[in-house]
Formats: C-alpha cells, sequence, structure tokens
C-alpha cells in the first residue's frame, strides 16, 4: 500500500452517523449537488462506506474473510491513507458507521492524517427505533436492544472470522457512538441534526456544504434539495429498487418524517430509550420528547 505521509492530502469528509440518522439522504443530495441535479439513486457520486471489504481487499490485496477484527483494525487507517493518495479527487466522501474508535495500538481506526473533515448526522434515537427495525427486518424491541448495547455492532463476525460483505462495525450503544464521535479534536465536526434537514433544509444543506469546502451557488444547493424530496428517493425506490437495501426490510425509504415515534412505540419502549440516552437527547434539544 501507499502509505508516504507527506503526500497524502487531507480530501476525505467522512459522513458519519449512527444508522438511519439521515446520512443516505445526505449522500443522495450531494450525489445530486455534484451531478448538477442529476440523481439516480444507485449511483451515488459518493466514495462508498468505511466498513467495505472490497475496497479493504482491494488496497492491502489480502482476504479479508482470513482475518480477525483486531488485524483489520491495524490496517484500516492505512487502507484510507492509501485511498486519499491515489485517488484524484480534490474531495472524497465516505460514509461510516463505526464509532470513533482506536485499534490495539491506540491509532484512530480513522485516519486523521488524511482527513479534511467530518459531519454528524444525529437522529432523535425515538424516531430511529422503528426506521432501523424496518431496515433490519426485526422487532422494534430488538432495535432498541441494539441501541442501548454498549458493545453494539454491524455485521457481526462469526467464527472470528468476517464473511459479510462488510466489515465488522462498532457501533456502542447510540449516545456512546455520538459522544465518539463529538468528543474527539482531531478532525474537524459539524453536526447536523436529520430534524434540522427537515426543517429548515436550504440553511442546513448550505452550512455543510460550506463546511466541506465545496463552492456551490445557492440554486445549485436548492436544486439537488429539491431532486431529493422524499417523495422522489421514495418513487426511485419502488421503480428500480435500492442496491443499499437490507434484504431482510420491506423497503429503505419509509416514512422521512420526525415525531412517528408517539404513534409507534408503546410507553415501556419510550422509557426504555429515555432512560439510557436522557444525557445526550437534551444536549441536543431531544428532551421535550416533541418533534423538534
Amino acid at each position: 500500500m501507499h502509505n508516504s505521509s507527506q503526500d497524502i492530502a487531507k480530501k476525505i469528509v467522512w459522513l458519519a452517523s449512527y444508522p438511519k440518522s439521515g446520512n443516505t439522504w445526505f449522500r443522495a443530495f450531494l450525489s445530486a449537488l455534484l451531478g448538477d441535479g442529476e440523481l439516480n439513486i444507485n449511483e451515488m457520486k459518493t466514495d462508498g462506506i468505511f466498513s467495505s471489504r472490497r475496497i479493504f481487499d482491494s488496497c492491502t490485496d489480502l482476504d479479508s474473510t482470513y482475518l480477525r477484527d483486531d488485524e483489520i483494525k491495524l490496517l484500516q487507517p492505512d487502507v484510507f491513507c492509501n485511498v486519499a493518495a491515489e485517488y484524484e479527487k480534490e474531495r472524497l466522501f465516505i460514509k461510516i458507521h463505526d464509532a470513533y474508535t482506536y485499534n490495539q495500538v491506540e491509532q484512530p481506526i480513522v485516519p486523521t492524517q488524511a482527513s479534511y473533515g467530518a459531519l454528524y448526522f444525529i437522529r432523535n434515537p425515538l424516531d430511529i427505533v422503528a426506521s432501523l427495525a424496518n431496515h433490519n427486518g426485526s422487532t422494534i424491541d430488538q432495535a432498541i436492544t441494539l441501541m442501548n448495547n454498549p458493545k453494539g455492532c454491524l455485521a457481526r463476525q462469526k467464527n472470528n472470522l468476517n464473511v459479510n460483505n462488510q466489515l465488522k462495525q462498532l457501533m456502542f450503544d447510540w449516545s456512546s457512538h455520538v459522544e465518539s464521535w463529538t468528543s474527539q479534536k482531531a478532525i474537524p465536526l459539524q453536526v447536523i441534526r436529520y430534524e434540522d434537514m427537515l426543517k429548515d433544509p436550504i440553511a442546513t444543506f448550505t452550512k455543510a456544504v460550506e463546511f466541506m469546502g465545496i463552492d456551490m451557488n445557492q440554486e445549485a444547493i436548492v436544486k439537488a434539495i429539491e431532486e431529493t424530496s422524499f417523495e422522489k428517493l421514495k418513487t426511485q425506490e419502488l421503480k428500480a429498487g435500492f442496491k443499499e437495501r437490507n434484504k431482510k426490510g420491506s423497503s429503505f425509504f419509509r416514512s422521512g418524517s420526525a415525531g412517528n415515534w408517539t404513534k409507534e412505540l408503546t410507553e415501556s419502549q419510550i422509557e426504555s430509550i429515555i432512560a439510557q440516552h436522557m444525557n445526550i437527547m437534551t444536549s441536543y434539544n431531544y428532551c421535550d420528547f416533541k418533534t423538534t
């Protein structure tokens, strides 16, 4: 792998989030923005996901199915330094659901030397739950168990070997995932609330575009927002499918709104989430349990 630190440009923008927090919507917007307002949800103009086994195997010339997770985490920083060094694009946009963690040599798994910045998408966990259950083909209670699990992860390994299309992603519980990204100081970060994306999309998306150092006028931003309305995204999925949909789930784009938890969760389910995540929910104005 190519990994000479002096020629690794800080070009990666991490699109970080706990699952079902607006990451895919934003990537669709970004694809439309970079594509002059045109969007095909199955041909996003972003640059893959941190947990991609294909990217890992291609960069390392290894078969990651034979590696343990701790071995993979030792190599992931170099993999994405290599991606940053080899790609000629000025900016790379890479999705990540992993928490901001460290490998066994106390190195961040996300390579700070190749990072331009990170957008962290956050959403009321009360609204995430039903969306996560739909995506995973699970019950709401199972989704709550995952969100409340301090060792929660995606693409869990079997027999200590990775047999999924994606590498294992340690997420912690929802609150710890938020804190892992928002408390790190190595990568410039902007937090974006899903609810603000809904409530004031022009201001919210414009702020994100400016943070990423993309030179786009207001007209182009508005056009990209219009092209990626929830109705249009859902229509595309109904017509052509969406390759990122979990085969266990019924559809990827479900309701695209805020406040559905009031109709979808029982009182005990609501209490279970609030009991574990009250502090972070309060920090991001989810404490009054309304839709704002």
